[in-house]
């Protein structure tokens, strides 16, 4: 009987760790970022720590597992997938939130552009404004300088910021 508690236990340490490192990986962390999350989430870890529960080398308490668990937002059943059921829902759980992570990436990389995107615009409209009224004097001094001193939409910096380029561009 010892020998069997001895494999199931040592079975649910190794599932319990590769599962841990599916869903830290899933959200692309290092394992002192999760350290890091885990101890202000009221446990206190270390990568060596999180290394070690990764490896099955380190038993891990139930209120542990429940803070990991709660970390990585999903039910703490999700780490200890010991039935194919429970591991194709750990796998497709770990997919899910890598999905999210990504997609909050990408909505992030869009709010930035389009911030970028407003203050080109703002920029172009500045200086459309002030290149408006210098007198062909002013713009002949500007262009020795190679300075296009044209309106934006006409020396072509319009469309690079709308991703058409010109020849000169």
């Amino acid at each position: 009987m010892q020998n069997n508690e001895n494999n199931v236990a040592d079975l649910a340490r190794r599932t319990f760790g590769e599962s841990v490192r599916k869903y830290r990986l899933a959200n692309e962390w290092t394992q002192d970022t999760l350290a890091k999350t885990v101890t202000a989430n009221g446990i206190n870890a270390t990568q060596t720590m999180i290394a070690k529960i990764e490896r099955g080398d380190r038993p891990t308490s139930i209120s542990e597992a429940a803070v990991i668990a709660a970390t990585f937002n999903i039910p703490i059943q999700a780490l200890l997938p010991l039935d194919r059921e429970s591991a194709t829902q750990s796998h497709l759980g770990a997919l899910l939130s890598n999905f999210h992570g990504q997609m909050d990436r990408y909505h992030m990389f869009l709010a930035n552009a389009m911030s970028v995107q407003a203050s080109l615009e703002n920029l172009l409209n500045e200086w459309d404004e002030y290149v408006r009224d210098l007198t062909p004097a002013e713009r002949e001094h500007l262009a020795k300088a190679d300075i296009d001193a044209r309106p934006s939409i006409e020396n072509g910096m319009r469309q690079k910021v709308h991703g058409e380029h010109s020849e000169k561009g």
